[in-house]
């Protein structure tokens, strides 16, 4: 029944548009793989690659791979972290994002690590990259990722939003929230999860959407970007969700998304929406801009020296506590030696 009542919303809400998303459930769901380029161009990559791919619009760096590849994982490149499987349309909010080397981005609901990955990349291993995962289980998973990737800038946390918030006030300059949502773009791909969809369940998601987005506001410096992103396509999670935080926090604005993938947000141009007849699973992003002047950097670069100083203020400014252990310097980075 809750496959038939899915299908109900989705013809509510294509209209015209629903007899071509209902035939793409029958045929097989797309994969894909982004290119680290932390570990190998794009180029070099699709010279070792074994398996045929093709581009995607989603993502520089990003290939369609035919649906039948088989034991991808078990590949050397996998293994080397020279990429990371994902499903095409994934890929699009951290191109949205842009981040750009040296600035401080945080990924909110970071695991798996794709997302992640994809950030770390295109800071080019310059500023910090904070990845957070309130889902302890699932924080080992993103740790290994981002260590098989070749992360070497992140700060990986299991936190509550909540603590970010409170911890790191107007501290990021970017700022990532891919939020958990009901899935619907993925239904195709995990069809027993039909069972699982039902209205309470996307009443009970846009809620704690809402409640990460507040967050995650808290944490982005005035004059900085936030991405909001779903692999659903109701509106409640999606453009209601959006609207619903720019009432309540005035200081944001809309941007316009200018990459040409996907269709315009329903009621929303600014925003993108991803069906499979756009060439992936299912995605939602929007992108917000907080108003004001940019602040001035909180923490200067360590110099030569003054590293384990600097780093032991800095923590204790942020967790008001002093570091479980003595920071100390080792070739230009930080560790906390107990």
């Amino acid at each position: 029944m809750s496959k038939e009542l899915f299908l109900q919303s989705m013809k509510a809400l294509l209209g015209d548009s629903y007899p071509a998303f209902e035939s793409s459930l029958e045929q097989p769901p797309f994969r894909g793989v982004y290119v680290n380029e932390l570990k190998c161009s794009t180029a070099r990559f699709r010279q070792l690659f074994p398996f045929p791919i093709e581009p995607t619009p989603f993502a520089p760096c990003g290939f369609y791979l035919d649906p039948d590849t088989a034991h991808l994982g078990t590949h050397p490149l996998h293994h080397a972290g020279a990429f990371y499987a994902q499903e095409p349309s994934a890929m699009s909010a951290a191109a949205v994002l842009a981040a750009k080397p040296g600035e401080k981005v945080l990924d909110m609901c970071a695991a798996p690590g794709g997302k992640t990955a994809a950030i770390a990349a295109a800071l080019g291993g310059n500023g910090l990259l904070w990845s957070n995962e309130y889902v302890k289980q699932r924080t080992f998973t993103l740790l290994s990722n981002c260590e098989r990737m070749g992360v070497r800038n992140a700060v990986i946390s299991n936190a509550d939003s909540a603590v970010l918030a409170k911890q790191l006030p107007q501290f990021f300059d970017k700022v990532l929230v891919d939020a958990p949502c009901s899935g619907e773009g993925m239904l195709r791909r995990e069809k027993a999860d039909y069972e699982k969809w039902s209205p309470k369940n996307i009443a009970l998601c846009a809620r704690r959407q809402a409640e990460i987005l507040h967050n995650a506001a808290q944490t982005l410096a005035c004059g900085g970007e936030l991405v909001y992103s779903t692999c659903t396509f109701n509106r409640t999670e999606n453009e209601e969700a959006v609207e619903a935080f720019l009432a309540t926090h005035p200081d944001f604005e809309l941007l316009p998304i200018q990459e040409p993938f996907g269709s315009p947000g329903f009621g929303m141009p600014e925003a993108r929406r991803i069906f499979p007849a756009d060439g992936g699973e299912g995605h939602f992003v929007a992108k917000l801009k907080k108003r004001g002047e940019a602040a001035a950097v909180k923490y200067s670069d360590f110099t030569a020296g003054s590293a384990p100083a600097a780093f032991d203020d800095f923590y204790k400014q942020q967790f008001a506590a002093a570091p479980a252990g003595r920071p100390c310097e080792i070739g230009g980075k930080i560790f906390i030696c107990r």
